[in-house]
């Protein structure tokens, strides 16, 4: 554990050589200046073995991260979105969804373009991201900083729920608080874009490869008395750059 440590320490520590790029480091692409992205990228290659260390470290990280939110998460065409639409379309007539884990709003934009008379709403652990969403969501329900195991509505508050890429940050304690939580706001169902896999060995792999969390969605759902539960994978077609996850990613909605 203390080389873990050392490697971290070291990684986090050492001199950045920012002019082997080659670039203008003043010159601003897409809103943010070249040194700015090359230090939100350095800073994602040394989350993974930090988050393997401590459960906590996805938390501190999204609260404080104040770059690239505009950049990088408000691209509504991700194809991925498509699919959480389709699914939200065999759902039925739904009145309000509310994601955890929005981010800066691109899903629930998404949403409200196809269901312009749906209330939709939104938490994240990061206030710049709610600022960010809040800009191109002006109208919705709400949209503030919160967690996804003590959701700030009351039970059946919402129709639907929906994460994203949420909990994949969550240790397994917090993960089934997570689901807990969502169904009991939730009256009719969720819809989550998760990481799903059945095997515990390969979970625990994905854990020390990446630091994030995979779970089997099946059971645990079903244990959480969930039901009507269905997984799709997501191709690469759905989420471009994946060919090497081989299915990991995976569409789930359930009933509450």
């Amino acid at each position: 554990m203390d080389t873990i440590k050392n490697i971290i320490k070291y990684i986090t520590e050492k001199k950045i050589d920012r002019a082997k790029w080659g670039y203008d480091m003043e010159l601003e692409v897409n809103g943010l200046k070249i040194k700015d992205w090359i230090r939100y990228w350095e800073q994602a290659e040394v989350n993974r073995p930090k988050a393997i260390i401590s459960s906590g470290y996805w938390r501190r990280y999204w609260k404080n991260r104040t770059l690239g939110w505009k950049q990088s998460y408000t691209d509504i065409n991700h194809p991925h979105r498509e699919v959480i639409i389709e699914k939200l379309k065999k759902v039925g007539i739904f009145r309000s969804i509310l994601e955890v884990g929005c981010a800066a709003g691109a899903n629930l934009y998404k949403i409200k373009q196809v269901y312009p008379g749906a209330d939709v709403g939104g938490i994240d652990w990061s206030e710049s991201a709610i600022e960010e969403a809040k800009k191109i969501l002006p109208k919705a329900t709400v949209l503030q900083v919160g967690e996804a195991t003590d959701i700030y509505i009351s039970g059946k508050g919402t129709d639907m729920l929906l994460s994203d890429m949420c909990y994949i940050y969550l240790n397994k304690q917090n993960f089934r608080k997570a689901i807990m939580e969502a169904k009991r706001v939730a009256r009719m169902g969720v819809i989550f874009c998760e990481f799903n896999e059945t095997n515990p060995l390969k979970r625990l792999g994905i854990k020390m490869l990446t630091g994030y969390n995979a779970y089997d969605y099946q059971k645990e759902l079903t244990r959480a008395g969930f039901y009507d539960i269905e997984i799709q994978k997501l191709t690469t077609t759905d989420w471009p750059g994946t060919e090497k996850e081989k299915g990991l990613r995976c569409i789930i909605s359930a009933r509450t």
